[in-house]
């Protein structure tokens, strides 16, 4: 926006509790979002606008701003004349109501004319806003326009809000502005950081709450916590000859856990170095948002100090680390002992204990669910055909071990090691099953790694394809952003792997499989409406998927929407390949034509059967002769041999059809010949469509 010859800056506060570090940039951009909105949708003129935020203040600074917005001229379009007026020019009842709701008068009105149609409308001169009242009214409003499932009620107010709102401070220039909202403060008084002073300070100016925000150790901006921890946590690596893994996610976290990152160096016992890497590497980042630190720059060898951001640069650091010391002893003791305990137990003493553990509510336990995937995996195996000796394990007893650390103490009390500590406890009995039950998660993220040996692979999407079918056999389909069981996650990591094997897997039948050992062990047969919401949702990941990799959305809807189209990813991609190095060439533009006309005419037909006898025309024979020759090379197989030779012998067809089109009557007043004529061409439609469905295109 332009910026106004006479300017006031405004600044917002709004000081809470401490908000979860989760939520802080949330929320932060929520209250930006909603000024936005509201400047823009009230033509409110200003230079810039920012956000700040931290774990106890919300921030929103907004410079260029005039303390009163310019008059304009807003036009308004009423009713019809026809309706507003009679004959005589006398006002009707729409014409009534539109200068009451307007509130202008009958001799504003004029006549203007729009598409030919006569309408009375009017221009209404708008006094502008005074800025003041609109900000005092946007704050409120975009206070109460914050939203979040967590929020509630807190003492006597009736506004909802993650954490209690302690003041609300507001100035526009010098002036500050008036907030009523519940019985929340608003008091020129700002508090700096919570150990710096407890009495705060009255601010008279945005320059002087700047500064005080600076001196009292408050950063404000998330980015430059950031840069300050970052910083700090390189000139400790320098000093200490070590390398922290600065994770993207975890920084993110401990820069809105504080308001002035003071980077620290702790040290646990190295005894604790014996027991797996992931599982002190996951104690310190998951539970503790400690910065691991290694030996070396690979991140590989795992060394014993760890790095933490402290809250605080007031309270002294030996007594800060000493406490963070003692609190990674404890949780790590307890890690060892589960650790411990476990390999005594064994992995597969411990898979006996999942008949006791549920699955989902309603489709049985674990031990339930192994066997499902064992079942398909088998199927999956065979479409792929591998025999027992190709697997190279005992399958049966590997899809009973996968699931079997979740019985375990350690993954009860960390869930994120599941698959990892199954690994550790079995890989002195088999190392290929201890490396399966690892990788069968994987990928756990659109850009994960994926599973590397074919077995792992196909468990892989075994189990997710178990997960996906049992919760829509259950109804329970993901909707919106709530996806409880990440079924969207489980289909991309399907489809990723199924084109990481490439090889031709109908997934579509093997989910289909998957929900007939669902029903077996729910009882019941699925619904058929859970049933197709599930194929609709399976394809639509397949089509996004492809998309998302950069192929036209019309040519992955030629291959998606497709009743003739089995879902082989690596058929679908070479389809796809193929089509977009023909995209836009007039051989294909003109065949899609043609095969959009032969779609349309067989539209209400299924019949195929044709009597050739009743074929006397050249061009039927034709077109039947190109059907014999389509038919017998284009065989799934062929098209999978090579889809560019099948997409150009589908393109030569497109003559011939042409043909048939301008010089046979397939409509004809012969009951007999216009169904031999049909069936032979919705033939030919379902031949061309084993490719691709190309009215789509």
């Amino acid at each position: 926006m332009k910026k106004n010859s006479q300017n006031l800056d405004f600044l917002l506060e709004i000081f809470t509790e401490e908000i979860p570090a989760r939520l802080v940039n949330e929320l932060g951009a929520q209250l930006e979002s909603n000024f936005l909105d509201e400047l823009d949708k009230n033509s409110i003129n200003y230079s810039d606008i920012n956000a700040y935020y931290t774990p106890r203040r919300l921030v929103v600074l907004i410079k260029g701003l005039t303390s009163k917005q310019k008059d304009y001229e807003e036009f308004l379009l009423g009713p019809p004349k026809k309706i507003s007026m009679d004959d005589k020019g006398e006002l009707l009842k729409p014409a009534l109501s539109f200068l009451k709701k307007n509130r202008i008068k009958a001799k504003q009105l004029k006549i203007t004319n729009k598409n030919g149609n006569e309408f009375i409308s009017v221009n209404k001169k708008v006094r502008g806003i005074n800025t003041k009242d609109f900000l005092a009214s946007t704050i409120v409003g975009s206070i109460k326009s914050i939203k979040n499932k967590k929020f509630m009620r807190w003492g006597q107010n009736n506004i909802e809000f993650i954490r209690p709102i302690r003041n609300i401070f507001a100035l526009f220039g010098k002036n500050p502005i008036k907030i009523r909202i519940d019985d929340i403060n608003n008091q020129q008084v700002v508090l700096g950081h919570r150990f710096y002073s407890n009495r705060g300070k009255k601010i008279s100016s945005i320059r002087q709450y700047l500064e005080y925000m600076k001196k009292s150790s408050v950063v404000l901006d998330f980015e430059e916590r950031k840069e300050i921890i970052i910083s700090q946590i390189k000139k400790i690596e320098k000093k200490s000859k070590f390398f922290v893994d600065i994770d993207e996610e975890l920084l993110n976290h401990v820069a809105n856990l504080t308001e002035y990152p003071n980077v620290l160096k702790g040290k646990f016992d190295k005894e604790f170095l014996k027991i797996p890497n992931e599982v002190n590497i996951s104690v310190m980042k998951n539970h503790q948002k400690y910065f691991p630190v290694f030996k070396d720059k690979k991140y590989s060898r795992l060394d014993s100090n760890f790095i933490f951001v402290a809250g605080s640069p007031f309270i002294d650091k030996n007594v800060v680390i000493s406490g963070n010391e003692k609190v990674i002893r404890a949780r790590l003791n307890d890690a060892k002992f589960f650790y411990d305990e476990d390999k005594k137990t064994g992995l597969l003493n411990l898979s006996k204990k999942l008949s006791a553990i549920t699955f989902i509510d309603g489709i049985g336990t674990y031990q339930n669910k192994h066997r499902r995937i064992y079942q398909i995996t088998q199927r999956l195996a065979q479409s792929l055909g591998l025999n027992s000796k190709d697997l190279d394990i005992n399958l049966e007893l590997c899809c009973s071990l996968i699931k079997a650390d979740l019985s375990s103490q350690m993954v009860y009390e960390f869930p994120e090691l599941q698959g990892v500590m199954g690994k550790y406890y079995y890989q002195d009995l088999d190392k290929n099953i201890s490396q399966i039950i690892e990788q069968h998660y994987l990928p756990r993220g659109r850009s994960d790694i994926l599973p590397k040996g074919d077995m792992s692979k196909l468990i892989s999407i075994a189990d997710k394809l178990d997960t996906i079918s049992s919760c829509f056999y259950l109804g329970m389909n993901p909707t919106g952003s709530s996806d409880a069981y990440g079924l969207r996650r489980n289909s991309i990591g399907i489809i990723r792997i199924a084109e990481g094997l490439d090889r031709n897997i109908d997934l579509i039948e093997i989910l289909n499989f998957s929900l007939t050992k669902v029903e077996e062990s729910g009882g019941k047969v699925v619904n058929e409406e859970n049933k197709s919401r599930l194929i609709e949702f399976f394809n639509e990941r397949i089509r996004n998927y492809f998309v998302e990799n950069g192929f036209n959305n019309a040519i992955v809807n030629s291959l998606i929407n497709n009743e003739f189209q089995v879902r082989d990813v690596k058929s679908i991609l070479q389809k796809a390949m193929v089509l977009r190095k023909y995209e836009g060439k007039s051989e294909l533009m003109s065949a899609i034509e043609i095969f959009k006309r032969l779609r349309n005419i067989t539209r209400e037909n299924s019949r195929v059967d044709i009597e050739k006898t009743l074929l006397k025309d050249n061009f039927e024979l034709s077109l039947y002769d190109n059907l014999k020759r389509l038919e017998d090379s284009l065989s799934f197989e062929s098209i999978a041999e090579s889809p560019e030779m099948s997409l150009k012998q589908i393109l030569d067809t497109a003559p011939s059809l042409s043909k048939f089109f301008d010089n046979v009557l397939v409509m004809d007043k012969n009951e007999e010949l216009k169904q031999n004529r049909l069936n032979l061409l919705t033939r030919m439609k379902n031949v061309i469509s084993g490719f691709a469905n190309f009215s789509e295109i």
